[in-house]
């Protein structure tokens, strides 16, 4: 992935890209989206990007599929990321009526190559499948989290589309520390995983 000068950069997924944008005067939030933007200037002060934070809370893949349009094409990205899927699997676990509609493991792998077909005009497209930081591989929750990762990265390795695995990132770190020292919730990355998220995407990027 190489970034140019005037590339339009753009972020679509949930809460953990979202982390607050609508409290903040330049809608791109308090996390890692933030953070790879004032990188961009403090590494780059020679060149100009646009970038758009396109996540919204509690989205699924069936809620991103919905807007995606208005927040995503119209923004006309050069370089898209896409992080979507841990709500998939959390509806599962944090439901509160039996006859909730579930994002089923054959939706979710429709919803994920319909995403693909949508950013096909793109130049350069990364997927980023859902992570959770909880180091006990027998958690159920862990465990259909990574289920939802292998089909995101089967449909990208099908298609020829990076992945970036945030999982293995995250476990780096739960080598020393546990999931919760970032989030009680395993998920919502707080300052120290937004700082991971944005390292790993600069990467990505070619810079740092």
């Amino acid at each position: 992935m190489i970034l140019k000068d005037k590339d339009t950069v753009v972020f679509a997924g949930d809460s953990v890209t979202d982390a607050d944008k609508l409290t903040t005067d330049d809608g791109l939030g308090k996390g890692y989206v933030k953070l790879v933007h004032d990188s961009l200037i403090a590494f780059r002060p020679q060149c100009e990007y646009r970038v758009f934070n396109a996540g919204v809370n509690g989205n699924t893949t069936r809620d991103l599929l919905a807007r995606w349009e208005k927040d995503v094409t119209e923004k006309r990205p050069d370089i898209l990321f896409c992080m979507i899927g841990i709500n998939d699997v959390w509806r599962h676990f944090d439901y509160k009526h039996p006859s909730a509609r579930f994002v089923s493991e054959e939706e979710f792998g429709k919803n994920i190559a319909a995403i693909c077909d949508k950013a096909q005009g793109v130049r350069d497209f990364c997927l980023i499948p859902p992570y959770y930081m909880e180091r006990n591989r027998s958690d159920e929750m862990r465990i259909m989290t990574e289920k939802y990762a292998r089909i995101v990265c089967k449909i990208a390795n099908e298609r020829g589309i990076s992945v970036l695995d945030m999982q293995s990132e995250f476990d780096g770190y739960m080598r020393y520390r546990p999931g919760q020292s970032i989030s009680w919730d395993r998920v919502h990355p707080g300052a120290i995983g937004a700082l991971i998220l944005a390292r790993a995407i600069l990467r990505e990027l070619g810079i740092g």
